[in-house]
């Protein structure tokens, strides 16, 4: 597989990216207090089926790790990365919660995630789902052929640490297309003049993987993730096509 994306290719993506920008709009309309979590995943399979896409992460594995059960993963408060809805839980008027897909189109893959503070959260969850948006607003604005990936680490970075956060360093954005995880990887830290040069053509995720705390995560069965100190997590990420002057989001 190449980084460098054909025409024909990016052209998929964009549809593919339009598709899930659509189908996460509607689960981000519905993630409410009240809201059964699997009730979401369900949500998500069905419009799946609508659009005729695949949910790329149901039965993904790598690593040696069991297939991932569900098509979504949903974080609330202190879980992290790769947390799969789970029966009977049900999203509180308290909480902080992120919703993160991939699915695949005619053989190519978008990923996008977004995070909600509900209604009674905290100033500091508020604040955390705000910094999450804005650090990945600071990071794509950058983005354009011939900078390095290290600024848009640094970009996120900085960001977390002028709202009061932190970043995950056990996790990264990454290259998508023919696979969920292509090459390079993004970090959430970094400086300017380091990393791997973006050129025209290449399809990255910008994920911005925002914590209260520690960076520590601990790791329950393999792939569900939750915050080593017990503080809380979010994450905002697109699909981002780079160009020669700049960038297109695809998955909005």
């Amino acid at each position: 597989m190449s980084a460098i994306k054909t025409a024909a290719q990016i052209q998929t993506m964009k549809v593919a990216g339009k598709i899930l920008g659509e189908i996460l709009a509607s689960l981000k309309s519905h993630t409410k207090p009240g809201k059964l979590v699997l009730e979401l995943e369900d949500e998500f399979i069905s419009l799946c089926d609508k659009f005729k896409v695949t949910p790329t992460c149901k039965g993904y594995s790598e690593y040696g790790l069991k297939p991932f059960p569900t098509g979504l993963c949903v974080s609330i408060n202190s879980q992290a990365v790769h947390c799969p809805p789970k029966k009977d839980v049900i999203i509180t008027d308290t909480d902080i919660v992120t919703v993160d897909t991939v699915i695949g189109y005619n053989g190519l893959h978008v990923d996008s995630s977004f995070c909600i503070a509900m209604p009674g959260s905290t100033t500091t969850r508020k604040n955390m789902a705000v910094t999450a948006e804005k650090a990945f607003d600071e990071a794509v604005s950058r983005v354009r052929e011939g900078i390095k990936t290290g600024l848009l680490g640094s970009k996120i970075y900085s960001t977390a640490k002028i709202g009061g956060f932190n970043v995950l360093r056990d996790f990264a954005g990454h290259g998508i297309g023919e696979e969920m995880h292509e090459w390079p990887d993004i970090t959430c830290f970094g400086t300017k003049n380091e990393g791997v040069k973006l050129k025209a053509g290449m399809t990255i995720c910008i994920e911005t993987l925002i914590c209260e705390g520690n960076p520590k995560v601990e790791t329950k069965d393999g792939w569900e993730t939750n915050m080593a100190d017990g503080k809380d997590f979010c994450q905002h990420e697109h699909t981002v096509l780079v160009t020669r002057n700049g960038y297109e989001i695809l998955t909005q």
